[in-house]
């Protein structure tokens, strides 16, 4: 009888969560399209979002989109907290593009936002920038303990690997529409393919775990793959709530049937 009634009890109650998440915008690219969609999702399966957008540069870069700022500095100033966010979102190009890289001054607070269980997630970026060290990708992902490159490729149709599958990112998505871009490649075995390009065998989406926390990609292009690329957006979106754990709280559907002493004395 215990068990049945408390099976019962648990049913009752809803899993959800309130989530802070942060869209970084290196690109108007992104910042049209997939960041204006990205926006629209303030409640998503029981969870409910809050979207803080920033538009990111560094000096040099020859693309700035209005009203962009060094991350680096303004997180050194204060400005910018990382911790106060649940969720990091870079939108296309986010990290860098065109020769120009954005995380320089920023690596350390991303890494640590990671390893203290955050979730960032991020859609193509250009193969032609590097950091100090030479990376492609650059130090605000631990390439130098889990190496990964960058591909210069265009589209390709993409097959969903068993892993990807249990993700449910790929879920109601039209696959065939989708339009990828620049793709990791060379990756550790840290890394789980969520899905390979068939034109080339590499990764179309990755997920990292580092520490608490993890990162997330899929290597779609921002510029040409909307509206094609919604579902996938709303459950990347939702993926990531569901591996940022302590976040969850319960919120009670109604009234548990029975209470602690009728549990007691019906066992």
């Amino acid at each position: 009888m215990f068990t049945c009634i408390l099976v019962f009890a648990l049913t009752s109650l809803t899993w959800s969560g309130d989530y802070d998440v942060l869209i970084l915008n290196g690109a108007t690219d992104g910042l049209n399209n997939e960041a204006a969609f990205l926006e629209t999702l303030t409640s998503v399966g029981g969870d409910t979002f809050s979207f803080t957008s920033v538009g990111v540069n560094f000096p040099g870069n020859t693309h700035p989109i209005p009203d962009s700022v060094e991350l680096g500095a303004e997180i050194a100033a204060g400005n910018i907290n990382l911790g106060d966010y649940d969720l990091i979102w870079f939108t296309w190009n986010g990290p860098g593009h065109d020769g120009d890289y954005f995380m320089e001054t920023a690596e350390g607070a991303m890494l640590d936002f990671v390893e203290n269980g955050g979730i960032v997630f991020m859609t193509a970026f250009d193969d032609n920038y590097r950091d100090a060290n030479g990376n492609q990708i650059g130090g605000w992902m631990p390439v130098d303990q889990y190496p990964a490159t960058v591909s210069n490729t265009g589209d390709s149709e993409l097959t969903v690997t068993p892993e990807g599958e249990a993700t449910g990112i790929f879920d109601g998505v039209d696959l065939s529409a989708l339009v990828l871009d620049d793709n990791f490649a060379n990756t550790d075995p840290a890394y789980t393919i969520l899905a390979t390009r068939n034109d080339n065998g590499e990764p179309a989406a990755i997920q990292l775990d580092y520490g608490a926390g993890a990162y997330l990609e899929v290597c779609i292009d921002a510029r040409t793959t909307f509206p094609a690329a919604e579902p996938l957006v709303e459950n990347v979106l939702s993926y990531m709530a569901s591996i940022r754990a302590p976040v969850t709280s319960v919120k009670p559907t109604g009234k548990l049937p029975v209470t602690w002493g009728d549990i007691k004395s019906e066992y």
